[in-house]
C-alpha cells in the first residue's frame, strides 16, 4: 500500500483520490479515531519502529489495534491515536489549474460534470473520475456529455469553479479602486466634499417628502401601527403606551436625521 507526504496549508491536504480516478482532492484534518480504509496524517510522531515515520507522513489505515489503542498501516506500523489526525475528503477537487466544488444537482448545458458513481449495469470503474462538458439535457437529470455520451442523473456531480467568484470580486474591487482614485486624484473631490454633497441631497429629498405630504403619511402609518398594538389587549390601553409612542417617534425621527445628515439633534418630549 502506497504512502505519501503532502504539503499542508491551514490543515488542508491535496491528495490523489483513487475513488475519483486519481483526481486531486482536498482533505481536511479531523481529530477523531480513524476507520479502516481512511487516510491519516502524522501530527505528533512518537513511537519509532523498524520503519520510522515523522510528522507530515500520510498513511492509509489497514487495521485497528486492539483495545482502541490506535491503528496499523502497511509494513505493520502501529500508530497510536494521539499521533495522527484523520483526513476527511471535501467536495473540492483540483483540475488543471482550477479548484472546483462538486455539487449534487442537475447539470446545465455548457457546465462541466464529473462521473462519481457509474451505473453498475452500464458503466464500469474506468468511468469514475471522467470529466466532460454538458451538450444537452434529458429528463430526470440525465445528460449528453462530450467525450462520454449518456450520463444518468445519479452518476455525476456538477463542477462549479470556485475561482470564478474570486476573480469577479477582484474585478469589482479593481473597478472600485479606479473610480476612487479618479474622484480623489483627477477630480480633486475630498471625502468632506462627498459628505457635504450627500447631506445637501438628503436635505432636499426630506424637504420634498415633507412638502408632498409623504413624510406625514410615513409618520402616520407608524403611529397607526402603534395604536393598534396599544389596544391589542381586549380593547384596553396597554400600560406605558403613551410613553412608548412618544419615545418611538422621537427615536425614529432623531436617528434618521442625525445619521443621514450627520448633525446633532436633540428631541425633547413635550409635556402632556
Amino acid at each position: 500500500m502506497t504512502e505519501t507526504k503532502a504539503k499542508t496549508n491551514a490543515e488542508i491536504h491535496v491528495l490523489a483520490d483513487e475513488t475519483l480516478g486519481g483526481i486531486k482532492r482536498e482533505y481536511v484534518e479531523v481529530n477523531r479515531k480513524a476507520e479502516v480504509g481512511e487516510k491519516i496524517v502524522i501530527v505528533n510522531a512518537g513511537v519509532q519502529c523498524e520503519e520510522p515515520y515523522s510528522n507530515g507522513d500520510i498513511f492509509e489505515v489497514e487495521s485497528l489495534l486492539g483495545c482502541g489503542r490506535g491503528i496499523q498501516t502497511a509494513c505493520y506500523r502501529d500508530i497510536f491515536d494521539s499521533e495522527y489526525r484523520v483526513l476527511e475528503p471535501t467536495d473540492i477537487v483540483h483540475i488543471d489549474d482550477g479548484r472546483y466544488e462538486m455539487v449534487e444537482r442537475e447539470g446545465e448545458v455548457g457546465e462541466k460534470i464529473i462521473v462519481v458513481s457509474p451505473d453498475e449495469w452500464i458503466g464500469d470503474d474506468e468511468e469514475t473520475g471522467r470529466i466532460g462538458t454538458v451538450k444537452s439535457l434529458y429528463s430526470d437529470g440525465d445528460l449528453s456529455v462530450e467525450a462520454i455520451g449518456l450520463v444518468f442523473g445519479t452518476e455525476y456531480r456538477v463542477l462549479v469553479p470556485l475561482n470564478k467568484h474570486e476573480k469577479t470580486f477582484e474585478s469589482k474591487n479593481s473597478v472600485y479602486k479606479q473610480m476612487k482614485n479618479f474622484i480623489h486624484n483627477d477630480l480633486g473631490i475630498t471625502r468632506q466634499d462627498i459628505q457635504e454633497m450627500i447631506s445637501i441631497a438628503v436635505s432636499n429629498e426630506v424637504q420634498k417628502m415633507s412638502e408632498s405630504g409623504k413624510l406625514d403619511r410615513i409618520a402616520g402609518e407608524k403611529i397607526e401601527s402603534l395604536i393598534e398594538e396599544g389596544f391589542g389587549n381586549g380593547g384596553r390601553l396597554l400600560y406605558g403606551f403613551k410613553e412608548r409612542v412618544s419615545q418611538t417617534v422621537s427615536d425614529e425621527v432623531g436617528k434618521r436625521i442625525a445619521n443621514v445628515l450627520n448633525i446633532n439633534v436633540e428631541l425633547k418630549e413635550e409635556g402632556n
